[in-house]
């Protein structure tokens, strides 16, 4: 058995972990996996750690590696969008999410910029808002507070959600964070996922690069992962397709 190294954005664990698994039972492979925020992986990375496959919520940090000439070239392979996940209560599951988000009563958690790419999409969201609402979005911006993802942020507890977990700690009562979690919280009673309305929703895409060209297990990886079973397994998880 052939073993290879996976670094992946946290945001991919809850869908790397049956695909890695249907890619192990079908290539005979081992597949060691770090999941944590992907531009804090990325500094590993130009730091000599040398995982063989690198895979990222976003384009910029593997791209990034490529100009560096860790790797060759970078793949999109999945897409991603924000919601808002909001404590339980009719204040907040009643009003449109819009005016919630101009609400400064209300706290607001995102991850850390720079360090995660969600942080960097919220700082997106805020940009949208402020274009919708002149003065809205930098009212929010500079209110909203980087809850996770961050080099000193606090650990989220094992086999916690992290918008889950910082509402139910009122460290929060709404968080910015991916779709693609809706389904699990969705088993969570005391929060509820609100998405994005149309005029401050964006799909996000997540780009991988192979950083061992002479690795011929990370290349099937790869290969599964853009596949047909690979792509159904992440779709089924709640990642969204390239298309």
């Amino acid at each position: 058995m052939n073993n290879m190294t996976l670094f992946a954005a946290g945001s991919l664990r809850l869908a790397f972990t049956p695909l890695l698994a249907a890619f192990e039972q079908e290539s005979g492979h081992q597949v060691e996996a770090t999941f944590g925020p992907a531009g804090m992986l990325r500094e590993r990375i130009e730091r000599w750690e040398r995982p063989q496959v690198f895979a990222s919520a976003n384009l910029e940090h593997p791209q990034r590696l490529v100009a560096l000439d860790f790797a060759q070239a970078v793949q999109p392979f999945t897409r991603n969008r924000l919601c808002a996940t909001v404590r339980n209560i009719p204040e907040l599951t009643q009003p449109d999410l819009l005016t919630l988000l101009c609400d400064p009563q209300w706290r607001v958690g995102t991850s850390t910029p720079l360090a995660d790419p969600s942080g960097d999409y919220a700082q997106q969201l805020f940009d949208h808002l402020e274009r919708l609402l002149p003065g809205q979005g930098s009212a929010l911006r500079s209110r909203a507070v980087a809850l996770v993802g961050g080099p000193d942020s606090a650990p989220i507890p094992a086999g916690r959600l992290a918008a889950e977990y910082l509402i139910a700690e009122s460290q929060a009562d709404i968080f910015l964070g991916y779709a693609s979690y809706a389904a699990a919280l969705a088993a969570c009673p005391q929060v509820k996922v609100r998405m994005l309305p149309a005029a401050l929703d964006f799909k996000v895409t997540y780009g991988l690069c192979l950083l061992d060209e002479g690795c011929m297990v990370a290349e099937e990886l790869v290969a599964f992962i853009l596949g047909v079973r690979g792509q159904r397994i992440l779709q089924r998880m709640g990642m969204l397709a390239l298309d």
